[in-house]
Formats: C-alpha cells, structure tokens, sequence
C-alpha cells in the first residue's frame, strides 16, 4: 500500500459555504454587502443590487450594524423600498452574523406567498447565499428555511398565538405590523408577543419593524410616536442652491388644473426648492434625493408639524419616516392627483394621507348641534326639486309598522338637497312613493322622479311572526320591475370591502326557512360606518366646494335629532365606530341609503346620468314602466 499518497488524499471534503463558515469575515455594513452581494430576483429592476437606485435606505440598513441599536422602525409609504430593508438586513444576517431569525407577516397566506414568491428565490438567487443553504430539501419548506452555518429562518403570522410564542429568536423582523390584528388567539397582540421571543438575546437581539401607517392607534405611527428614541427624516439637496430640505408637500404645486387624470397625463406637478424657488420635476427631484441625508426631527402632535432637532446619543430605538415622493418609483404628479381626489372623498383623503405623506389618518367627527344641521336649509320648500339636480335617490328603512324615508336630489359634483323626508304606513305607500310620485323642478314646468331606491333589508319578527321582517322585504323586491329598488345591509368592518363602500353580493335563500330563491337576490352591503363620516364631511362643505349638504326650508328639529343620533367612537381594540345617543336613528340610515345609491361605486353613476342629460337624454325617474303582478306570500315566487 502506498502510504505517501493516502497522507495527501484529503479525507474531508467542503463546500464553499462550510469554507466560508470558517472563514474569517469582511468587515462590511447591510449596505455595502447588498451592493456586493445581492441579487434582486422579482421587480421592476432585477440583477445585482444597486443602491443608489434608492439612497434613502442605505442608513436604515446600517443603523442595523449599530451594536447599541435594538430596533428600527420603518413608517415609509408604499412603493419606497421599504420591504428590500428587511430582506437586506436578513440577508446580511445570513451570511456576517448567523442566528434564529423570525419574520411575520399579517396572516398565513401571505405569510407563504412571500417566501415562495420572494424570500426563497432572493436566496437561491444570491450566489453568495446560495451556497449556504442546506442541501436537504426538507431544510427549505413555505414556513423554515435552515442554512449550513446555524441561520435559521422562521416564518410565522399575526393571526397565531403559538407560531409567535414559539421560539426565542435573535432576529425580529415584523413586516405590515399596521396589518396585524389587534390580538393573537386571546392573547396579548402580535407585537408585544413577537418582542417577548428575543428576551434571550439582551445585547445582540435586532428588531425590524416596517409598515405604511393607517390610524394613530395604528402599530407603526406608535412606535414611531411615542417609543422611538429619535426619528430621522430625509432631506433632499436642491441641484441649484444647495440647501438641504425635508421635501413637504404643500411645495408640490400643479397649476390651476383641477382635474387629477389631467394632472397625472400631463406630468404637471413640481416640487418647488424652498430656498430658491427652482423647480423640480420628477428627474430633478431623482437626483436630489440622491444628494440627501437623514437628519433627526420631533413631532408636535398638537400643530401636526416636524421640526429639527439635535441627534441623539447611541439610541436604543431608532425610527425613519418617508413620504411617497421621495421615490424614484411615484410621479409629483402621481401624489398631487391622489391629493385632488381626496379633495372630494374622504376615504380618498385617507389614502392620501396614508399611502403618500406617510402620515396617521385621525378621523375627527366634532360633535355637531341640532340648530347647526338646521342651518343648511335653503330658501327651496319640501317636495321641490332644485334646477342643478341630475338624478333623484331614495332610501328606505323598514321597521316592523311602516317605513322612514328621504329623497334627495344631486347634482354632477354629488352636491345634494333634502327634497322630501317622512313616514309610511303600508307597501303600497312605498310603491307610490318610488314608481309614481314626480316632484316639481324649480323655475320649470318638468318634473322628476326618483332614479334609484335602497331598501335595508334588516328587520324582526312581523305581525304574525311566521316570517321575518327580511323575508317580507326580499319577497316585495322580487315582485316588482328590477333596476329601480334595490336591498340594502350594512356591513360595517367587513373585511373583504376594503375601502370600498359598497359590495354587491347575492343571496340565494331565505334567512329564516332557508327557502330557495329561484334566480338570487342582488344585495348592497353598505359600510355605514363610512357612510356616516361621509354624511357629517359634507355637513362640513362650504360655499364654492364640491358635495355640499342641503336641506329643505321645512326641515325640522324631528329630522336634525335623528341625523345626529349616533357619535363616533373607539373600541377597546382602538377601532372607529358609531354609538348611538338616542333611539330613533332612523332618518340617519334613510340617509346612508340615499347616499349609497348616488355612490359612483354603484354604477351606472350619478355622472353617467350627468353626461347623458348633456346629450339630450330625459331626465331621471321617469314614469314606471308595465309592471309585473305583485306577489307578496308566504312562499317565495318562482
């Protein structure tokens, strides 16, 4: 046997990822390993990582490296770049500084959709993470992937108690906290549960948390508010005169256009140097925050406003704030267009504030008097219809003897006037009221109809107590001419409406005996919560402004006391909600519904209407049509 060449046959053989294991490390920060090292997979710019591209998150990828820092907290809008901080600085953790890392997200299914879509294919991407995962196949699963060197990744999700209280981790990162629930399991929140897993991990434990705010009570604005030790916000350097600023929006300006699909087009908007005056269009405003810096600031709660501050020392929590136009990837003229549309929204209005300037929505409703209700009234008298309406609405709330009612008119720009409100006694009332009543249009010999009706369709028991209130009321719509009255709900805090106000759904039984409804129903689902606070924004709108809140000169009392039987207030989870005050609400539903049914979001729309009147079209609410025969039993028509 040949000893002399067994001596120099090695008897262990490595990988170039155990090599590295062993190797001693660069000194190098997240920023400068994700310029060297990683690899964007997925996006708009995929290939080698490239940071000038977003400048603003160099620092806060390298406050990660500051060994006295515990936790960042990243308050940036969407479309900045916010979500690559996390996947950097876990990136860098993979490959400098191994530990059990755990990233959550707001439920299972997104949970598991980033790891296949984005987390895995960013690692097998990565050449230089690559070679550090485990050759075994079970070692990299939609909820663990386990690397060679002792990093250990655990997906968890708010919604799961057990997957947050799971494991002691070094590495913390919760992405879309603002998303999370406000408690997991009957347990304490998600937050809280997730911060106790690194309790082990004193003085080397990192925490990432990142999100685009939505309320005060929101998680994100408050670690951002009142946990941070300092906050910094970017400052862009004016190409002219080289002075420093945090860009703020009011220095946005589009000329006089008015109209946001206008100012989006034609890429109208430019951020004005506050120093000079030069102005920037979206290349200039690239190449100013390429210049920029952060800097910290504070907040004043009271006034709403930033100011600067001197930096602190070694802080514990850091927080960075980031507006939407700050990024390379939004137009200037992309955030005025979201400002002009919230100009005649508030729901758009919130996305403005939210989604563009970074910023907590507070929804203040000021609680309003009855004698300052009754002071939108007009010179015009009950049943009258004002020349600038387009269209008549109804809305409808039955109760278990009758019916409240209102009609408004509207015009184009959803300015509105209380045309008739009152109490019904029978069905055949309420048909007379929708198919047959024609209201005078002032200073003219027309007159007009109502074009859409809303009906809730909630209720109890009725008279004989065989059927339900509900039952009644789905029966009628089936036995009248479609497309004029419609079955409304509400929904409030349903959480597949998103925004949106209104969600069509069918239904297909009958709630009490669970009989078929041959064909279905079409139901609105209506958010009244959103409804209400719209209600109480229009009460706000003054002269010269859009959506204003009229009402007739006979308006009573009766009517301001029900419009303002319900206040704003919070649960204990911090959610908005509407508490009643007094009983008869009533008035203030028949409003909702009316409002609902003029909504651009049920189409055909209000403006639809608008255009096909300055076409030449008649006005709306003609008379009925050949009715079918009404059906009102206790079986349901076929």
């Amino acid at each position: 046997m040949n000893t002399a060449l067994v001596e120099q046959t090695p008897s262990v053989l490595f990988t170039p990822g155990e090599i590295r294991v062993f190797k001693k490390k660069e000194k190098l920060t997240v920023s400068q390993w994700a310029e060297k090292y990683r690899v964007v997979t997925n996006g708009p710019m995929t290939g080698p990582w490239r940071n000038e591209v977003t400048p603003y998150l160099v620092e806060p990828m390298d406050t990660w490296n500051l060994p006295w820092v515990r936790e960042i907290v990243l308050c940036f809008a969407p479309q900045t770049g916010k979500t690559q901080v996390a996947f950097n600085c876990m990136s860098y953790a993979v490959d400098q500084d191994p530990g059990p890392c755990m990233y959550i997200m707001p439920d299972e299914k997104v949970t598991k959709r980033i790891v296949k879509r984005r987390i895995i294919p960013m690692f097998r991407g990565s050449p230089r993470l690559a070679d550090l995962m485990s050759p075994r196949a079970d070692d990299t699963t939609a909820l663990h992937v386990q690397f060679i060197n002792g990093f250990d990744l655990m997906m968890a999700w708010a919604t799961s108690a057990s997957e947050l209280a799971s494991e002691s981790v070094r590495y913390m990162i919760m992405d879309e906290t603002d998303k999370f629930p406000p408690f997991a399991g009957r347990e304490a929140d998600p937050v809280s549960l997730a911060r106790v897993r690194t309790n082990t991990y004193t003085y080397t434990s990192k925490s990432l948390l990142l999100s685009s705010p939505t309320t005060d009570d929101g998680v994100i604005w408050k670690a951002l508010e009142t946990e941070a030790d300092e906050i910094r916000m970017y400052e862009a350097l004016c190409p002219t005169c080289g002075e420093y600023q945090r860009m703020e929006f009011d220095q946005i300006s589009w000329g006089t256009a008015r109209d946001p699909r206008v100012v989006a087009r034609g890429k109208l908007a430019r951020y004005y140097c506050v120093s000079c005056a030069t102005a920037w269009d979206d290349y200039t405003r690239d190449k100013a925050v390429r210049e920029g810096r952060w800097a910290p600031y504070k907040y004043d709660q009271e006034k709403g406003t930033w100011s600067r501050r001197e930096p602190m020392e070694r802080p514990r929590t850091v927080a960075f704030h980031l507006p939407s136009w700050y990024s390379p990837f939004v137009s200037l003229s992309d955030v005025a267009a979201a400002f002009l549309r919230g100009l005649e929204d508030p729901a758009k209005l919130m996305v403005f504030v939210t989604q563009h300037k970074a910023e907590a929505w507070r929804e203040t409703i000021v609680p309003k008097r009855e004698s300052a209700v009754l002071e939108h009234r007009t010179e015009y008298p009950a049943g009258v219809v004002p020349p600038e309406a387009v269209a008549l609405t109804a809305g409808i709330d039955a109760q278990k003897r009758g019916f409240w009612f209102v009609v408004r008119a509207w015009s184009e720009d959803l300015t509105s006037w209380l045309v008739q409100y009152g109490y019904l006694s029978t069905w055949s009332d309420v048909e007379a009221l929708v198919y047959k009543t024609r209201y005078p249009v002032h200073g003219s010999q027309d007159t007009m109809g109502i074009w859409r009706a809303g009906i809730d369709t909630g209720g109890g028991e009725t008279d004989d107590g065989e059927q339900s209130r509900t039952e009644e009321i789905y029966q009628w719509l089936r036995s009248i001419p479609p497309e004029k009255v419609y079955g409304t709900k509400g929904a409030t805090h349903v959480r597949s409406m998103a925004l949106k106000r209104i969600k069509l759904t069918v239904i297909d039984t009958l709630p009490k005996s669970n009989r078929k409804i041959a064909g279905g129903l079409d139901l609105r689902l209506l958010d009244t919560s959103q409804y209400k606070g719209l209600i109480h924004w229009r009460l706000g709108r003054v002269q010269g402004e859009s959506q204003q809140f009229h009402l007739h000169a006979e308006t009573g009392v009766d009517y301001a006391r029900q419009l303002l039987a319900e206040v704003q207030a919070k649960d204990r989870r911090g959610r908005v909600y509407w508490k009643p005050v007094r009983r008869d609400n009533h008035l203030l539903d028949c409003e909702v519904i009316a409002a609902a049914c003029a909504d651009s979001q049920w189409l055909p729309s209000l403006k639809m209407i608008a255009e096909h009147m300055k076409r030449g079209g008649s006005s709306q609410g003609g008379p009925p049509g050949k009715q079918k025969k009404r059906v009102i039993s206790k079986g349901v028509d076929a």
